[in-house]
């Protein structure tokens, strides 16, 4: 389940989203939810870093953190603040409609991905992905993003293999 939560959360870290900046922060300060908070700067800082960048590959990806407004991210293992995740994810649902884009079930866990398009097809301006289970050991985790991403620069970063730093001169310590 770690692992699909890990898949989730970067495939849905390029997506981005508007409103959802003080629909879910109720859950920022909660004992029992773990939360994680990302704005616009600290993804203007990861696109400002192209001059370090090695390899296009890597450029693109900075690039493409530039396009991202607002990533938030809020996890618990607790039964009632689960239910409480679940219920705000629909009622954000009801009154912002986004389109589900993709259902997961399997062995237990379900995975709900919803995305407002742009003008374009390939445009993403707001995201939110709900992953629950039934291991009440596993968490329930509420991913929300806003931006202006395009999708078509997404598929071109589909063989990053992530990021290689200088190792030196072999044999050197």
């Amino acid at each position: 389940m770690k692992k699909i939560i890990t898949t989730v959360v970067l495939a849905a870290l390029p997506f981005v989203s508007f409103a959802q900046t003080t629909a879910f922060s109720k859950f920022e300060d909660v004992d029992g939810i773990e939360s994680v908070t990302i704005n616009k700067e600290m993804f203007q800082m990861f696109s400002s870093l192209e001059g370090s960048a090695k390899g296009e590959k890597t450029k693109d990806l900075l690039d493409l953190a530039g396009s991202v407004d607002n990533l938030k991210v809020y996890t618990t293992v607790k039964t009632r603040f689960k239910k409480q995740l679940k219920e705000a994810t629909a009622d954000y649902l009801k009154s912002n409609p986004l389109q589900e884009l993709m259902s997961i079930t399997d062995k237990g866990s379900k995975i709900k991905i919803y995305v407002k398009q742009g003008d374009e097809e390939s445009i993403i301006k707001e995201g939110l992905i709900f992953i629950e289970n039934d291991d009440k050991k596993e968490a329930a985790v509420l991913l929300s993003f806003t931006g202006n991403v395009n999708l078509n620069d997404i598929q071109e970063l589909k063989d990053f293999k992530g990021f290689k730093g200088d190792k030196g001169e072999k044999g050197s310590k």
